[in-house]
């Protein structure tokens, strides 16, 4: 892989041996998603759908070099392209009644499962918990900390 420089080279294939659950040197196709997000890329899945992840596992698997290809190109493609906060904001505004700045926890959860890329309801209640977003006395949540805790990842410390 000419394209990606030898560190993430490295870190990809570190990735993809995580994934190698059976130790066959193939991954299944599903999981391409999660390991592009292991590496840092916010991808949706129908992006991913597109460069071959399968909606539902044990249908294909991958190769290491086939994986690489995938990252290659999502690597290559300008920031931009993922959902920036500005993005987010912009989104969520359409559901402050208000203009405050707040919406209701419960309505942030209807959007976040019904719309676009859909999460389930235990995906939701991760993102809550590790963001650790609760409601108010009025069921209310301030947005924009909310959209800046998810867009901090996982580990915010490493940014």
């Amino acid at each position: 892989m000419a394209s990606l420089p030898q560190d993430k080279i490295d870190e990809a294939k570190q990735v993809f041996e995580v994934f190698d659950k059976k130790y066959e040197s193939k991954v299944d196709a599903h999981h391409i998603g999660d390991m592009l997000r292991s590496l840092g890329l916010a991808v949706t899945n129908a992006e991913c759908e597109k460069r071959g992840q399968t909606p539902k596992p044990g249908t294909k698997t991958i190769t290491v070099e086939e994986f690489l290809a995938i990252y290659s190109e999502f690597f290559k493609m300008p920031e931009k392209t993922w959902g920036t906060y500005e993005d987010f904001m912009e989104g969520l505004k359409l559901y402050d009644k208000e203009s405050n700045g707040l919406l209701s926890l419960a309505e942030l959860s209807q959007v976040l499962v019904a719309m676009a890329e859909k999460l389930t309801p235990d995906q939701l209640d991760e993102i809550m918990k590790c963001t650790e977003t609760k409601d108010d006395a009025e069921g209310m949540i301030n947005y924009d900390t909310f959209v800046r805790k998810v867009m901090a990842g996982p580990f915010p410390q490493d940014n």
